[in-house]
């Protein structure tokens, strides 16, 4: 049994697994465990009758600061070392200035793609920031970030005087006729246009890619954004791909 943690600005993951096809999945806010035993307290309830089958633990972090936490707590109770998803993995080139920057979980993204998928294709995470990768013939060709779509309605929200939050959720209308719609088409379909530009530019130069859809707000899109295969379990795939299948 393989323990696969994604720990994310926002959620953090923690699934198990066989072999990296079906798994079982919690989420937790990230940032609420201090200590390595408050994680394992809330944690073990859920995953007690299993613990004892984990052999191999796989995280993909973007938040340096629960690296600790996380790490204490897997060499306490479950006596290991566990493996990091990095931007070394041999199986694809980091075509970037700085490939140590690239966050652990595009890292994720672009290698459960290539696995999975094939080797040439665009990746859409919808999360805390909505990311776009680009693959191309098993290279990374690098990407682009955009503020995500909870991120845009809190950042009106607490930099206005007077605009609400409201619910995230995409509109067809031509313009908002209330605040709440201004911000909808703003926030929503606005971002999708903009993912819709990326994406055509992308595919102006190298051809016809497939593109893929993630993440955790992905599915407020999903029914307006064009896109080929929609995998909600893709990084968690990646960090499995990563750590276990070298």
């Amino acid at each position: 049994m393989y323990l696969l943690i994604d720990v994310g600005n926002t959620h953090t993951v923690f699934a198990l697994t066989k072999d990296g096809k079906s798994f079982k999945k919690w989420r937790f806010s990230t940032g609420v465990f201090q200590t390595e035993d408050e994680l394992f307290v809330h944690l073990f309830p859920l995953i007690s009758s299993e613990l004892k089958d984990v052999r191999k633990i796989g995280v993909a972090s973007v938040v340096p600061t629960q690296n600790t936490v996380v790490e204490r707590f897997i060499q306490k109770y479950f006596n290991t070392t566990p493996v990091w998803v990095r931007a070394n993995n041999g199986e694809i080139k980091w075509d970037v200035k700085n490939p140590s920057e690239i966050g652990a979980d595009r890292v994720a993204n672009v290698i459960a793609f290539v696995k999975e998928y094939g080797n040439s294709g665009i990746i859409i995470d919808m999360g805390t920031a909505t990311t776009v990768d680009l693959v191309v013939n098993r290279t990374y060709k690098g990407g682009a970030i955009l503020p995500g779509l909870f991120m845009m309605v809190h950042a009106l929200f607490r930099g206005t005087a007077k605009l609400p939050l409201v619910e995230i959720k995409p509109t067809n209308l031509l313009a908002g006729r209330d605040t709440e719609e201004n911000i909808q088409l703003g926030v929503v379909n606005g971002s999708v246009y903009a993912l819709e530009g990326i994406v055509k530019r992308m595919k102006e130069v190298f051809g016809d890619l497939p593109v893929v859809l993630t993440g955790g707000q992905s599915k407020v899109v999903r029914e307006i954004f064009k896109h080929d295969m929609y995998d909600e379990d893709l990084t968690i795939k990646g960090v499995y791909h990563y750590c276990f299948e070298k």
